[in-house]
Parts: structure tokens; sequence; C-alpha cells
């Protein structure tokens, strides 16, 4: 840009000398038979090449990187665990989540955060509908991803939403269906409920800095899974209507709405962001 500058500068002073007939005897690129419109012609096209140099500067120091969130349902034993003593087994199939809203929280401890007006927080409107067991669908399902200011975050928070399209999800904002000893299963919640997700490690924040960040929302199964043994164990579970479903839900059905809010409550402490991004 340096050099288009000065080749700038010397188109103009050219003109002004040539216009006062005067002769410069120092070298300006100048030509005695170079006629004005040749020289503004010239001219135009050096500001060109600064205008475009300008520009390529501006691009290259971005104040934005981009940030994609993706979420897994994990557990270290497998979909499928039994109790050593009264055989029941539970194995989940299936396990969605409708999220309503993100919204990424800065550091208001960063410098940056008062410097620049647009280090606020980051939000993202949904719905997102997450069917984290597809097997046709990879591990960790990308929920979003989309270009972040550059700042220090310290945490995410989420809000689970109940659907509002038709289908399964309808009325619900989480779904787990499986079976207990053979027997289906479905446990639902339809309560909204705001989550704040931290790092296993509380210190930790993740900062965007012109580059690429990736993060996860790690729900961990294997809590969950031990406490639908332990239940059906005690023989907690039951199908009381006798319609063929054990339903365990966050309203009354087959009698379990104190067992359903026990669950809902167990799985929100079990949603946290993957240190390992």
């Amino acid at each position: 840009m340096t050099c288009a500058v000065i080749a700038g500068v010397n188109f103009f002073l050219i003109i002004f000398l040539k216009s006062c007939n005067i002769k410069p005897d120092f070298p300006l690129l100048y030509h005695e038979q170079i006629d004005n419109d040749i020289m503004k012609k010239i001219l135009i096209l050096a500001l060109l090449v600064i205008m475009i140099s300008s520009c390529t500067d501006n691009s290259s120091t971005s104040k934005n990187g981009n940030v994609t969130l993706k979420a897994s349902a994990v557990s270290t034993s497998g979909l499928t665990s039994s109790s050593s003593r009264m055989a029941s087994t539970i194995v989940i199939t299936d396990f969605k989540i409708n999220i309503g809203n993100i919204k990424f929280e800065t550091d208001e401890d960063d410098d940056r955060y008062n410097e620049e007006p647009s280090h606020e927080d980051v939000k993202l409107t949904g719905p997102f509908l997450l069917d984290l067991l597809d097997a046709n669908k990879t591990l960790s399902q990308t929920i979003a991803s989309l270009v972040t200011p550059n700042a220090k975050y310290e945490e995410i928070k989420i809000k689970f939403e109940t659907g509002i399209e038709v289908g399964d999800m309808f009325g619900k904002s989480i779904l787990i269906k499986g079976t207990i000893d053979g027997k289906e299963f479905v446990f639902w919640s339809d309560k909204d409920v705001e989550l704040e997700l931290d790092f296993n490690e509380p210190s930790k924040d993740f900062t965007v800095n012109s580059n690429d960040v990736s993060l996860n929302i790690k729900i961990q199964l294997d809590a969950l899974i031990a406490k639908f043994v332990s239940l059906a164990s005690q023989n907690l579970l039951l199908d009381t209507d006798g319609d063929g479903l054990i339903e365990i839900t966050t309203n009354n059905d087959d009698g379990h709405h104190d067992i359903g809010e026990s669950i809902r409550d167990l799985l929100e402490q079990q949603i946290h962001l993957d240190d390992k991004y």
C-alpha cells in the first residue's frame, strides 16, 4: 500500500507542477510528452490501487472468529445397562431435545469488553431440534455455526423449550425412549428450563481471536441410566394404566410425576461444556 500512496502523491505533484509550467529537476515518473488526459487516467488508476490495498488491509485484521456449537449424548458404559441384583435391563433408543435459544456471555473482566461496543453477548434464536441418538448422524451434532466477535466468553446459556411443531416433540422439551426389561418406556418433560453451562473446570473460558472455535455441549447419560436401573429394580417403574407403555413424565402419567421431576433434575446436572474444545 505504501508504494501506491507514494505513486499517488507523485502524480498529484506532477499535475500541479505541469499546470504551473514548471519542470521538476528530480525524478517523479514525469515525462514532458505525457498530456493531461493520460496523467488523469494514471492518477485514477493509482487511486483505485490505493482503495483496493486499503480494503485488503482492513479485511486482514478481522475482528471476528467463527464458533461451531455441537451437542452429544454419551455414556462410558453404553446405552444398555443391567442391575446386578434383579437383572433389570434398561435400553435407551431415542434422546431428543428442543433448544429454544442460546447465548454466549462475554467475560466482563476481559479488557475488550469495555473497549469495543461489539463485545456484547451473542444470541441465537431457535428452535434447534436435535435427535442425539440418531444412528444416521454423527455422535456430535452441529447446532449452529456463526461469526462471533473476538472476545473472552465465560459461559453459555441454553434454554430448553417445548416444541411447537406437530410431531413427537410437540409440547415437550426433552424426550427419551427405550425399554425396561423389554417393555417400552418413555420419559418426557414439558418444562421450559434455562441452564448456565460452564466447563467442568469452572475457571476455564473460551476465547475467540479471529480463529475457529468448536464447542460441544455434552450430556452424560451414565447417571441417568443408573437411575433408571435403580428405579426399575425397586419395581417403581410400572405401566399403571395398562396401555403397554411405561410413562415417566413431569405431568402425572402412570403416576410417575415425582420420579419424572427427579429425572429431569438429574439430567440437568449432567449437561456440561466439553473441556476438550
